[in-house]
């Protein structure tokens, strides 16, 4: 009998760091795309609004806003997202005045429009594994819509 009582506290101390890592990962996978699904709304929250207004200076600023508070003023500390600021939001117009697109992104990589956001893990799964792996995923999503206005 005491030695199936060892038996099971030798499995569980072989098991539990699989199992804590199974955990974090799971849990880290969630908060990204969580945090994907966010900005990806964002976005289009963004796209949505250039589409429906009349195209001024300020409202480049707002749309911005929209992306990184969800609402068209944001103060600091309002961020939807760890991390995200206007600097990372990229608006571009295309088209004629009559037939005009608005794409709202984060760009995959630094130079030209907006600044890329990489996903900042609460986990270091690479020390948990004991290799230099990290989960430091590009949040990228993009926007495209057609002026609405006459």
């Amino acid at each position: 009998m005491g030695q199936d009582k060892g038996a099971a506290l030798a499995e569980l101390a072989i098991l539990v760091p699989f199992l804590i890592l199974m955990v974090a990962a799971v849990a880290e996978f969630g908060r990204f795309f969580q945090n994907y699904t966010t900005v990806a709304k964002g976005t289009r929250a963004a796209a949505r609004y250039l589409s429906k207004v009349k195209h001024e200076v300020d409202t480049e600023n707002k749309a911005r806003n929209l992306v990184v508070c969800g609402k068209l003023t944001c103060a600091g500390g309002d961020e939807l997202v760890p991390g995200l600021s206007a600097a990372n939001v990229c608006i571009q117009t295309t088209g004629t005045p009559r037939i005009e697109t608005y794409t709202v992104s984060l760009p995959r990589t630094s130079g030209g429009c907006g600044a890329p956001l990489n996903y900042r893990p609460w986990f270091n799964i690479g020390a948990l594994l004991n290799t230099g792996f990290t989960f430091t995923p590009t949040i990228n999503p993009s926007t495209t819509m057609y002026n609405m206005l006459d």
